[in-house]
């Protein structure tokens, strides 16, 4: 029988959409996986004490896989948002020999972004299980300061179908690097090219970005149950905030008050890497307060304020909305 202990999840970066690839890397979290087709059982006039007679599948698919890292590590943030806001992404070294490389996930409102798809690979002792043409329609990054907790990760994907398979072999886990939630700083400026410049402290006491990257798949007539391909739809973006109930948190309340816009950067950093960077990832917005509860919660006697910072174009030229950078010492995936 098989056990838990044996259960793992890998995956690998797909070449050509939809392909099944081996894998690469060992997924560090959870996994959870809906079923991939539902039969229907047509009721009909049988004559007997029976609705149905048969079950037929329509369809084959996968919507609502998740996968999870409870302790966040950055050497796995690169291949979630290859697939998810941009892909062809790769890593750049900041600092010659030092092996700190800056992938820059900036992507575009007006053309475009070709995000990547994954094969996933799970499964335990007795049976492995793949997916291919997975690809990611939400991701959550979501942190407490002050809570001795990591910064935890989720995304919810979709996929082509579920196959027995065997597992790639020979794959080990990596240690990584932790993403720690007290590492965790604030900035706010007025304008997009004025992101990072002003950090706001003794502020930010929990935050929860969720990305909507608008990536769906795509049923035609082409002879098969299954995808046949993927769309890019609306990118949007949300951060659920928790502020100590202090002037600046009161003037945020002004701000939504008066449908004031900034741009929000959120910079998660870890250890540095040899002489150069450090590990980190940095979450930029643009948008507004779409809500300030001023006084909605306590903690240990002090006043909390609640917020949420709805993202949405700038209006520039070359509009912005999002983006993610990743700084870490992997260049591979």
């Amino acid at each position: 029988m098989g056990e838990l202990v044996f259960r793992k999840c890998q995956y690998g970066k797909e070449a050509t959409r939809g392909t099944a690839v081996p894998a690469t890397a060992v997924w560090p979290g959870t996994i959870t996986v809906p079923a991939d087709r539902k039969p229907k059982f047509p009721a009909e006039t049988l004559g007997i004490r029976a609705r149905a007679q048969r079950g037929v599948v329509h369809q084959i698919g996968l919507d609502g896989i998740t996968l999870t890292m409870e302790d966040g590590i950055f050497q796995k943030l690169p291949i979630l948002f290859l697939c998810a806001l941009k892909g062809d992404v790769t890593g750049v070294e900041q600092t010659p020999d030092q092996h700190d490389y800056l992938w820059d996930f900036s992507p575009s409102l007006s053309a475009s972004n070709a995000p990547n798809a994954m094969t996933l690979e799970y499964g335990d002792d007795v049976q492995a299980f793949e997916m291919e043409y997975a690809m990611i329609k939400r991701l959550v990054i979501s942190g407490r300061i002050g809570a001795d907790e990591p910064v935890k990760v989720e995304a919810e994907l979709f996929a082509k179908q579920i196959t027995p398979t065997t597992f790639t072999g020979s794959l080990s886990a990596i240690k990584g690097e932790a993403m720690i939630a007290n590492l965790t700083k604030l900035y706010v400026n007025d304008t997009w090219a004025n992101l990072g410049n002003t950090q706001k402290t003794d502020l930010l006491r929990e935050f929860s970005v969720e990305i909507l990257t608008g990536i769906h798949p795509k049923f035609f007539a082409n002879g098969v149950k299954t995808m046949s391909s993927h769309g890019e739809g609306f990118l949007d973006a949300m951060a659920t905030l928790t502020f100590e109930g202090n002037a600046t948190a009161d003037g945020y309340y002004d701000d939504f008050v008066a449908g004031t816009e900034h741009a929000l950067q959120i910079l998660i950093e870890g250890s540095q890497i040899g002489s150069g960077e450090k590990h980190s990832l940095e979450l930029d917005l643009y948008g507004s307060f779409e809500e300030v509860i001023p006084l909605s919660s306590e903690a240990d006697g002090n006043n909390l304020h609640a917020a949420v910072f709805h993202a949405h174009s700038d209006r520039e030229a070359t509009p912005h909305l999002l983006a993610a950078k990743v700084i870490t010492d992997q260049n591979t995936v």
